[in-house]
């Protein structure tokens, strides 16, 4: 399962409950305090709090009628259900900060089998997955798992729509796949499965990083699979790498990104354009409350410097949050190519809240609750955003689950016709291209994609 975004723990501007406690009533019943904590939060520092009427600040005349509203759901997720926009996909309510505090450090449990779903049509229930990649050193991997295997049944039951979390997502120490095979756009059960086990581990942000030798060139090649503020030594590494080889093109693939914190996007993008270092890279927009955090934050100096006067981005739908505020921050500066589908669209980012009971950051012992509400919008230097339909590609190719290719090849889709635009084998504008998952079948985006987290000032 793709992991939570990694993030900076900030006080900001909400470190201090009583800044959030002085916006609403409190709630009198003791047993209401996740509820009570949820709501302030929502109230406070939701993006959309304006266009809520439940989130108004004259909804409640007093303690009673607003405790009264507390006790009328059924539990902290409906209540949280019921105070969100009716636009809003990426708001979530986190009911153990532990466990969303390894998943940003890059820790979950995992069999290291990394996936996609897809439905066999609209009409159908039934779905199955394909294997996206797999983790080095993984029980995936030690099973054979490859690139492209397609699964349609876990232990033993067919997965639908209304099975698959339960199925997939429910941390269990072991489960098995019935695998499959793709062909003339048919999904066929093979009769075999595997038995994978789950277990924490850390995966690398950094996927690949290499040098590619074509047409005279030397292209770097990254693949970036999440924006793990931890694991910013290993991109930095791989960055210098890449300059001590003195690359002429750069190639980023983002393809299976959804995002993470910002300050690694500011990272990147200095990695990127070290020589446009310090100026701006995004501004952010919060709501009227919070309209005094309205900012710009600046590409950070990485100290290596490339020299590149473009950079290709491939990307899929699953490319999200930071990946698309890095691409859209650096339109500015570079000429940016990007190759592949049209990202996702998250062109809002959010700050986690926790319920301090003081002001030196003391969590509340009675819960685990994090609310992560979406506390801002995100534009470039040049005041452009607002793509929650997503980033369009200058040359289309989506994946084709028939032949995805080995990431890194030269050979692979994506890869390749980035290369070929290197070479002047394939032009600029939007191309069409119709190889990609069947028509009869959907793919699915089954969980919100990772958060982008406002950084440290």
């Amino acid at each position: 399962m793709k992991k939570f975004a990694p993030l900076l723990f900030i006080l900001l501007f909400f470190g201090c409950k009583d800044d959030i406690d002085d916006t609403v009533v409190v709630a009198t019943t003791e047993n209401l305090e996740v509820e009570d904590f949820i709501y302030k939060v929502m109230n406070f520092a939701y993006y959309w709090q304006k266009d809520v009427p439940n989130l108004a600040d004259d909804k409640f005349t007093d303690d009673k009628e607003y405790t009264s509203f507390l006790q009328s759901f059924d539990g902290p997720a409906a209540l949280f259900e019921a105070l969100q926009y009716e636009e809003d996909k990426y708001s979530a309510l986190i009911d153990d900060y532990e466990a969303f505090e390894n998943n940003i450090m890059g820790i979950s449990l995992t069999s290291g089998m990394v996936f996609g779903l897809v439905r066999f049509s609209m009409d159908s229930p039934d779905i199955f997955g394909y294997v996206q990649y797999v983790l080095a050193g993984s029980d995936a991997e030690a099973k054979g798992i490859k690139r492209g295997a397609i699964f349609t049944d876990v232990n033993d039951t067919q997965l639908t729509i209304a099975n698959y979390r339960e199925l997939l997502f429910n941390n269990a120490p072991t489960y098995s796949i019935g695998l499959a095979t793709l062909s003339n756009n048919t999904i066929t059960k093979t009769g075999s499965s595997v038995s994978l086990n789950n277990s924490e581990q850390t995966e690398q942000s950094v996927h690949i990083a290499k040098v590619i030798e074509h047409s005279g060139k030397k292209v770097g090649y990254v693949m970036y699979n999440s924006f793990v503020t931890s694991q910013d030594d290993l991109l930095k590494t791989a960055f210098a790498t890449l300059a001590t080889a003195s690359i002429d093109e750069l190639v980023v693939d983002l393809r299976y990104n959804r995002g993470g914190s910002v300050a690694t996007a500011q990272l990147l993008a200095g990695l990127i354009a070290g020589e446009h270092a310090n100026k701006v890279f995004g501004k952010f927009v919060f709501n009227e409350k919070l309209s005094v955090n309205n900012s710009d934050i600046e590409i950070t100096s990485s100290n290596i410097n490339l020299g590149l006067s473009r950079v290709f981005f491939l990307t899929t739908k699953s490319s999200a949050s930071a990946s698309e505020m890095t691409i859209n921050g650096l339109k500015p500066y570079l000429d940016v190519i990007q190759v592949g589908d049209q990202t996702e669209g998250k062109d809002v980012g959010s700050n986690p809240f926790y319920d301090y009971i003081d002001s030196n950051g003391t969590k509340n012992p009675n819960h685990k609750y994090l609310v992560l509400p979406i506390t801002f919008k995100y534009y470039n230097s040049e005041g452009v955003g607002d793509y929650s339909e997503g980033l369009l590609p200058n040359v289309s190719l989506r994946e084709n689950l028939a032949s995805l290719g080995e990431l890194g090849d030269v050979e692979e889709p994506l890869l390749k016709k980035a290369l070929e635009y290197i070479s002047g084998q394939t032009t600029g504008g939007i191309s069409v291209d119709s190889s990609s998952i069947p028509a009869t079948f959907v793919e699915l985006q089954t969980e919100a994609a990772r958060a982008i987290y406002f950084p440290k000032n």
